[in-house]
C-alpha cells in the first residue's frame, strides 16, 4: 500500500493515517536511540549519577565514593554556537532578490517589509534558539510555519438609541411587549456563538434599563509564526526520507487544553468532533515511547518523562496527494488515536505543493537527512576522555589526603587523624600505604583534548588554524541561514495569502502594495540572508573598517563614499547603543547648526562678542545662515541690519569677528585638501573614465 498513489478525497482514511504514523515512528527508533545518547552525553546523564559527584553502590568503580564529575566539554560548545546562530539570524543582511527584471523596483519594498515582519514575530528568537539546540545536539532541526491568529472577547455597552440609529424597526420591536418572542428569534442569528440564555438577558436589560453589553471579538494577533520541532517527539517523518519535500507524509504531535481545542472551531475544525475528543481523551499522555521489541527511547533514570496531564493529544498529518486533475496538493488532517474520524481535513491554501516545514542539517555527508551528526556524536570519546582525567585527579587528591593505612593484622587503630594517639609495640606497625605519583601530563592531556574539540567545532586554537576555524564557523552559519532563507519564502507566502494589502501599505507607505501582495508574480523573489562570522571579533571588525576608511579616502574620486554611513558602522562595531546616542540624523544635524548659529547672532546683536565653535562645525552652513541674516529675503530685506552695521561700529566688528573665524575654518579645510593633492584644488572634479 505504501507504493500506491495518494489521491485526495473529501473524507480521509484515518486508519491509514494511523498506520503511516506508527510505521514512520517505528523506522525512527534507531535515530531516537542515537538522539537519546546525544542528549545524555551532552548533559552528563548516566546511570547511578548522584548529586554529590561521587559514585556509590556495590558496582561503583574503582571504589565506592570515587569521583564522578561532569567534564562539560560538549555543552559549552553547543551553548556558544547557539548564541552565534541566533545572533547571525538577528543581525543578518536580508535582501529580496528579484527573479525577473520587472520586479527590481519592488524588491527593495519586499526587503523592507520582511525585515519589519521578522521584528513582529515575538517567538522568533526563542524558537530559533530551540531549533539551534536541536541542530547542534542532534545534527538536524525542523521549523514549521503557520498563520497565527488570536482573538479575545470583550463586552461593549450599547443602548436603544444606538440600535435605533442602525435599525429603528428593531428598536421599536424590542420595546413592544407583544413582540417578545419575535425579537428573540431575530436576535439569535446575530449572536450565533452565544447561549440563548445570554441573548434573553441582553433583551431584558434593553427593555428594563435601555442599555446592555454586547460581546464583540477583537483580533489581537494576526501574523505568520514559526515553531521549532524536535524529530521523534514533536515531528515524525520516515527515516528513509532523502529530502523533506520528498516525504510522503509529515506528522506533528500537539497537545491542546480543552479550552484551546474549542477555539479551533474558528479555524474550521468540526465542533462535534472537538466535543467528542474532549470526552474521549485520556487523563494524561506521556512523551513518545516505543515498544520493548524496538530500541527503547526514554530519558534515563535521572530525567523525568514529560507527562501532559489535562491535555489532549492531536496528531496533524501533512500529506502529498494528487487531486482529481492530477495537481499536487498538500493536505492537512487532524486526528487522534481515540477516534475514527478526522476533526479537520483540507488542502492548505498557501504555497501550493510544498510542505510548511524546513529541515536544516549541520552537515551534508550524503543525501540522507538523518545521517547528519551533532556535536555529541562527534565528541563523545573526547568527553569521556576528559572525564577520565577529571576523575583520576580528584581520586588521587582523595588518596593523598587520606591514603590507605597499613597495620598489623589484629591490631587495627581505633582512631586516625590529627592528634590521634596510637598504641604500638614498635615503630612502623602503623603507616600510610604508598600511592601512585602525580603526573603533570594529566592536565596537558586534558587541554589537548579540549583543543581538539575546539578545532572540530570551528574555534581557533592558534594563529595557524584561525583561518580554517573561521571557514568552519562560516560554513555552519551558512547552513543555518540557508534554511531560514526557505523559511522566509514560506512567511512571504503566508503574508500574501492572509495579511492583505492594508498591512503592506501601513509598513511601506507605498500605493502599489495591493499589486505586490496580490499579484501572482509576487512570489518571484529569492531571499538572500547572509552574515559574516568574523563580525563576532570586535577588534578584527574595527581593523577591517579602518582599512575600508583608508581606501575610501584614497580612491573615492567621484565623491561616492558615504562617510556618514561609515561613521555609524564604526561606532556600531564598537557599541550599537553608542551609535544611536552619538550620531544624529542629517536633518537633525542641519537644524542644530541653524539653531546654534541663530542663537549666536542673537548674542552678537545684544552686545556680546561670540566665538564660533571649534569642533564638529559645519562652517559653510553657518556662513550661509549669517549671510541670510545680513541680506534678508526678497520679500523682507534686512535693511535694518545693514543700516546698523554702517552706523554701529562695534556691532559690525562683532559680526566680522564671527565671520573671520568661520573663514579660517574653511581655509584650514582647504589647506588640508591641498596637502593631499599637492596643489590648490580646482572647482571642477577631474575626469575618471573606465578603461
Amino acid at each position: 500500500m505504501e507504493n500506491e498513489i495518494q489521491i485526495f478525497e473529501d473524507k480521509p482514511d484515518v486508519d491509514e493515517l494511523k498506520h503511516e504514523f506508527e510505521r514512520a515512528k517505528t523506522n525512527l527508533s534507531i535515530y531516537m536511540d542515537k538522539a537519546e545518547d546525544a542528549r545524555e552525553i551532552r548533559f552528563n546523564e548516566r546511570a547511578g549519577k548522584t548529586g554529590d559527584g561521587k559514585k556509590s553502590g556495590p558496582e561503583a568503580f574503582p571504589w565506592d565514593g570515587a569521583s564522578d564529575l561532569d567534564p562539560n566539554v560538549i555543552n559549552p560548545l553547543i551553548d556558544g554556537d547557539v548564541a552565534t546562530l541566533t545572533q547571525a539570524l538577528s543581525q543578518a543582511n536580508l535582501v529580496a532578490a528579484p527573479i525577473e527584471s520587472g520586479d527590481i523596483a519592488s524588491a527593495k519594498l519586499v526587503t523592507e517589509f520582511l525585515r519589519w515582519r521578522m521584528g513582529t514575530m515575538d517567538e522568533l528568537m526563542r524558537e530559533s534558539a530551540i531549533g539551534a539546540n536541536y541542530l547542534l545536539q542532534n545534527g538536524l532541526t525542523f521549523f514549521g510555519t503557520y498563520w497565527k491568529q488570536e482573538k479575545t472577547r470583550k463586552f461593549e455597552p450599547i443602548n436603544l438609541e444606538q440600535i435605533a440609529q442602525q435599525s429603528p424597526e428593531l428598536a421599536m420591536a424590542i420595546q413592544d411587549p407583544e413582540m417578545k418572542e419575535g425579537v428573540e428569534e431575530m436576535f439569535y442569528p446575530l449572536f450565533p456563538n452565544l447561549k440563548k440564555r445570554r441573548v434573553k438577558k441582553m433583551l431584558n436589560e434593553l427593555r428594563k434599563n435601555g442599555e446592555t453589553e454586547i460581546p464583540t471579538e477583537k483580533v489581537i494577533v494576526n501574523r505568520p509564526a514559526v515553531k521549532a520541532y524536535e524529530l521523534g517527539r514533536e515531528l515524525i517523518v520516515d527515516s528513509n526520507t532523502i529530502e523533506l519535500e520528498s516525504a510522503r507524509a509529515i506528522h506533528c504531535i500537539h497537545y491542546y487544553s480543552p479550552e484551546a481545542l474549542k477555539q479551533k472551531v474558528n479555524e474550521g475544525w468540526d465542533e462535534a468532533w472537538i466535543d467528542e475528543a474532549i470526552e474521549k481523551a485520556k487523563d494524561f499522555y506521556e512523551e513518545e515511547n516505543y515498544s520493548d521489541s524496538m530500541m527503547n527511547y526514554d530519558y534515563g533514570s535521572n530525567y523525568a518523562s514529560q507527562h501532559y496531564e489535562g491535555l489532549i493529544r492531536v496528531v496533524t498529518t501533512y500529506r502529498k496527494e494528487l487531486d482529481e486533475d492530477d495537481v499536487p496538493v498538500v493536505t492537512k488532517t487532524c486526528w487522534m488515536d481515540e477516534m475514527d474520524e478526522a476533526g479537520f481535513h483540507k488542502p492548505i491554501d498557501y504555497d501550493e505543493g510544498r510542505y510548511p516545514f524546513v529541515c536544516i542539517t549541520r552537515e551534508n555527508l550524503n543525501h540522507r537527512l538523518l545521517d547528519s551528526r551533532g556535536y555529541p556524536e562527534l565528541l563523545k570519546s573526547y568527553e569521556l576522555a576528559v572525564k577520565a582525567e577529571f576523575d583520576s585527579r580528584r581520586d588521587r587528591a582523595s588518596m593523598s589526603t587520606m591514603p590507605p593505612v597499613e597495620f598489623v593484622t589484629g591490631r587495627r587503630p581505633e582512631r586516625l587523624g590529627p592528634g590521634a594517639q596510637l598504641a604500638v609495640r614498635r615503630r612502623g606497625e602503623v603507616g600510610f600505604m604508598e600511592i601512585p605519583r602525580y603526573s603533570q601530563a594529566s592536565m596537558e592531556v586534558e587541554m589537548q583534548i579540549r583543543g581538539l574539540a575546539n578545532r572540530i567545532t570551528g574555534r581557533a586554537t592558534s594563529a595557524e588554524d584561525a583561518v580554517e576555524a573561521n571557514v568552519l564557523k562560516q560554513h555552519l552559519v551558512n547552513c543555518w541561514l540557508s534554511g531560514w532563507k526557505e523559511l522566509l519564502k514560506r512567511v512571504w507566502c503566508l503574508d500574501r495569502t492572509y495579511s492583505g494589502p492594508m498591512i503592506w501599505f501601513r509598513v511601506t507607505n507605498n500605493d502599489q502594495g495591493a499589486q505586490l501582495i496580490l499579484d501572482e508574480t509576487a512570489e518571484l523573489y529569492d531571499f538572500n540572508i547572509t552574515w559574516n562570522s568574523m563580525n563576532q571579533d570586535e577588534e578584527k571588525v574595527i581593523q577591517k573598517l579602518d582599512t575600508v576608511g583608508k581606501l575610501m579616502a584614497s580612491y573615492d574620486r567621484s565623491g561616492q563614499a558615504r562617510y556618514d554611513v561609515y561613521l555609524r558602522k564604526v561606532l556600531e562595531a564598537i557599541d550599537p547603543n553608542l551609535a544611536s546616542q552619538l550620531i544624529m540624523p542629517q536633518q537633525e544635524a542641519t537644524d542644530k547648526e541653524i539653531k546654534e548659529t541663530s542663537a549666536d547672532i542673537a548674542k552678537i546683536a545684544s552686545g556680546q562678542v561670540v566665538n564660533a565653535p571649534q569642533e564638529g562645525v559645519n562652517a559653510q552652513l553657518r556662513m550661509q545662515v549669517l549671510q541670510s541674516y545680513i541680506q534678508g529675503t526678497p520679500e523682507v530685506p534686512a535693511t535694518d541690519v545693514q543700516e546698523r552695521m554702517q552706523t554701529d561700529e562695534n556691532f559690525a566688528k562683532r559680526i566680522q569677528t564671527y565671520v573671520g573665524q568661520l573663514d579660517m575654518m574653511q581655509e584650514q579645510q582647504k589647506n588640508a585638501l591641498i596637502g593631499q593633492l599637492g596643489t590648490a584644488p580646482g572647482n571642477v572634479p577631474g575626469t575618471s573614465m573606465a578603461a
